[in-house]
C-alpha cells in the first residue's frame, strides 16, 4: 500500500508541475485525496519558494572553496575514504538527494509535513540543513535560519493546540536555528541589514513569551533541555539588544522548575531590585525592561519571575503604562467554534495571529472547550475610543477546566463610560439583556467583572462586581498555578498571599488549581488576596 501511494504521488507531482488544477488531480484519486491534499499544496508553496540566488562575488568565491576543498579530497581518497570526509551537512544533503532518486520526492514531500512527534522529523530537520548548504550569502543564511526558528515556533503552536507534548528535539531546533542566525548577523567586522536584526528582536521576543507560556506541555524528561533553551532565547535577546553579556546569568535549573507572572505599581527603582507593590523583585544585567524606562515610579509594571536565591528574580520587566493596560478585554466561556484563524466565544469574534499566545495544558482548542482570551480591539477600529468591529484580536488564549454551568460567561476590564445603554469596557461595548438586573454605574477607570450568560452578544447579568477602584493602584495581580503552605497562606510561584474572611473566592481552591489573585502588599512582601478567581482545579503542570 505505501508503494502504490507513493507511486500514486508521483504521478500527482508531475501533474502538478504540468500545469494541472489540484481540484483535477485529486478527484482522479478520491479514496487517497485526504492523504495527497496537504502533501501537494506543500509541493505548491515549496515550487512558489524563490530561489537564493547568491551575490556575483560571493558566488564566486563560492566556487573557488568548492574547486579547493574537490582538489584536497582527490589528494586524500586514497588515505581516507571519501565519504568520511564530508561535513555532517554535506551528508545530509547526500541522504536527501539519495532519497530523492530512491523514493521520486515523495518521501522528503511527506518529511518536509512532518511534526516533531514523527519518525520523519529528523529528515525533514536534515533536509533544512542541506537547503543551507548551497547558499553562500551570509543574509541570506541567516534570513533562511529565521525562517526555520519561526517553522519550529510554528510545530510548537500546533502540537500544544493539539494537547500534545512538546518534547526536547523541536526545543533544541529551534534553539540551534536561532543562535546561529544571531551569530552572523553579530558577526565582528560585519554590519547586518536593519531587517534582520529586527526580524531577529522579534523573533526572539514572541518566542520567549511562548516558551514561557507552554511550560506546562513540556514532559519531565525534558525540562532541562525547556530551561537551557530558555536561557539561550533570553540571552539572544540580550546580545540582539546591543546589550554586553550578563554578568549574571540565568539558572536553568530555575527555570525548568517554574515562571510566574506579577503585575503591580512600581514603588522604588533601586540598582539591584525594583519595589512593586511592597513586593522587592531582585534585578540584574540578566534582566530584560521594555517600555518607558525614564520614570518608572508610578507605573504599571508587569514582572516575569522566577525563584532566585535572594528572593524573587525579575527575568522580564514591562511598562506598558496604564492606558495599554486598559485596552486589555478578558473574556471567559466556552469555545462555540473554531475557523482557521478564527474563534467563537461570549457572543464574540477573536482573531488568532502569529502573535498570539497559545496556553493549552493538556487541552485542545476546540467546540466545547473552556477557554480565557485576552483581547483588544484593533486600533483603526477605535472611534472616539470606542470599538466599532464585530472582530477582536487575541493577544492570549488560556484553555481550562469548564468550572461552574457551561453557560457562564465572564468578562474583565476596565470600566470607560456608557454609550447607549452599553458599558464600555476596554473600549468594547458590552451589552446587556433586558431581563438582568439594574446595574450600579461604577466611576471610571474601575477594573470590573461581570457573570452571566450569553444571549447572542447581549448577556443576562448574573453579578457585576468591582475588583479594583481607581484610587487602588497599589493592587497587586498574580496568575499561576497555586500551592498550599497552611490553612490561608497560599503561593504563586515566589509570591505568598493570605486569604481572610474578607477575601472573595470564585471557585473552589485546592493545591494545583490555576487561578487570578488581586491582592494588597503587607511590609514582608505578602500580599493579603482580596478576589481570587480560581481558572481551573487541574494543575497545569503534569505529575
Amino acid at each position: 500500500m505505501g508503494r502504490n501511494f507513493q507511486t500514486i504521488l508521483d504521478e500527482c507531482l508531475r501533474e502538478l508541475e504540468t500545469g494541472q488544477s489540484l481540484d483535477a488531480i485529486l478527484a482522479r484519486y478520491p479514496e487517497e485525496a485526504d492523504q495527497l491534499r496537504p502533501l501537494l499544496l506543500m509541493a505548491q508553496d515549496v515550487k512558489a519558494m524563490p530561489i537564493a540566488r547568491p551575490r556575483s562575488h560571493v558566488q564566486q568565491a563560492g566556487w573557488q572553496r568548492f574547486l579547493g576543498e574537490a582538489i584536497a579530497l582527490r589528494r586524500v581518497r586514497e588515505r581516507r575514504p571519501a565519504f568520511g570526509l564530508l561535513r555532517p551537512v554535506a551528508v545530509a544533503a547526500s541522504l536527501v538527494l539519495m532519497l530523492f532518486s530512491l523514493s521520486g520526492g515523495a518521501t522528503v514531500y511527506a518529511a518536509s509535513h512532518s511534526m516533531p512527534d514523527s519518525p520523519l522529523y529528523a529528515l525533514k530537520l536534515a533536509t533544512e540543513e542541506a537547503r543551507l548548504w548551497f547558499v553562500f550569502d551570509e543574509d541570506d543564511q541567516a534570513g533562511i535560519l529565521l525562517d526555520q526558528s519561526e517553522t519550529r515556533m510554528t510545530e510548537i503552536r500546533k502540537l500544544v493546540a493539539q494537547g500534545k507534548p512538546v518534547k526536547g528535539n523541536v526545543l533544541s531546533a529551534m534553539r540551534g536555528r536561532m543562535t546561529r542566525a544571531t551569530d552572523i548577523i553579530n558577526k565582528p567586522g560585519r554590519e547586518a541589514e536593519d531587517k534582520l536584526l529586527i526580524r531577529a528582536n522579534e523573533l526572539s521576543a514572541s518566542q520567549e513569551e511562548i516558551l514561557i507560556a507552554i511550560g506546562g506541555n513540556v514532559p519531565a524528561g525534558d525540562r532541562d533541555e525547556y530551561g537551557s533553551v530558555l536561557v539561550v532565547v533570553h540571552e539572544v535577546r540580550i546580545e540582539l539588544q546591543g546589550l554586553s553579556e550578563p554578568a549574571v546569568r540565568l539558572d536553568p535549573e530555575a527555570l525548568a522548575q517554574g515562571i510566574s507572572s506579577f503585575t503591580g505599581l512600581v514603588e522604588q527603582r533601586q540598582d539591584d531590585a525594583w519595589i512593586i507593590s511592597g513586593t522587592k523583585i531582585l534585578v540584574n544585567q540578566a534582566t530584560i525592561v521594555e517600555g518607558d524606562t525614564g520614570e518608572v515610579v508610578g507605573q504599571v509594571a508587569q514582572v516575569t519571575i522566577i525563584s532566585g536565591p535572594g528572593g524573587p528574580q525579575a527575568i522580564g520587566i514591562s511598562l506598558p503604562g496604564s492606558e495599554d493596560l486598559a485596552k486589555t478585554l478578558t473574556i471567559s466561556g466556552i469555545i462555540d467554534r473554531v475557523d482557521g484563524n478564527k474563534i467563537q466565544l461570549g457572543g464574540r469574534t477573536f482573531k488568532l495571529d502569529a502573535s498570539t499566545v497559545i496556553d493549552a495544558g493538556s487541552f485542545v482548542m476546540e467546540p466545547g472547550v473552556h477557554a480565557r482570551v485576552e483581547s483588544e480591539c484593533a486600533e483603526e477600529a477605535l472611534v472616539d475610543g470606542v470599538c466599532r468591529e464585530s472582530e477582536l484580536m487575541a493577544k492570549r488564549i488560556v484553555l481550562l477546566a469548564p468550572e461552574g454551568p457551561p453557560e457562564t460567561v465572564t468578562v474583565e476590564g476596565v470600566f470607560q463610560g456608557e454609550d447607549n445603554g452599553s458599558w464600555i469596557i476596554a473600549g468594547i461595548p458590552i451589552d446587556f439583556a433586558p431581563e438582568s438586573p439594574a446595574l450600579v454605574t461604577p466611576p471610571l477607570g474601575t477594573l470590573v467583572k461581570v457573570t452571566g450568560s450569553q444571549k447572542g452578544q447581549a448577556i443576562v447579568v448574573t453579578t457585576a462586581e468591582s475588583i479594583r477602584s481607581p484610587e487602588e493602584l497599589g493592587l497587586v495581580k498574580l496568575e499561576g498555578v497555586v500551592d498550599q503552605v497552611d490553612d490561608n497562606q497560599w503561593q504563586v510561584g515566589p509570591t505568598l498571599f493570605r486569604t481572610t474572611a474578607a477575601t472573595r473566592i470564585g471557585g473552589e481552591l485546592i493545591p494545583g488549581a490555576r487561578a487570578v489573585v488581586w491582592g494588597l502588599p503587607n511590609e514582608d512582601a505578602s500580599l493579603d488576596a482580596i478576589q481570587v478567581d480560581v481558572l481551573d482545579t487541574r494543575s497545569l503542570i503534569a505529575p
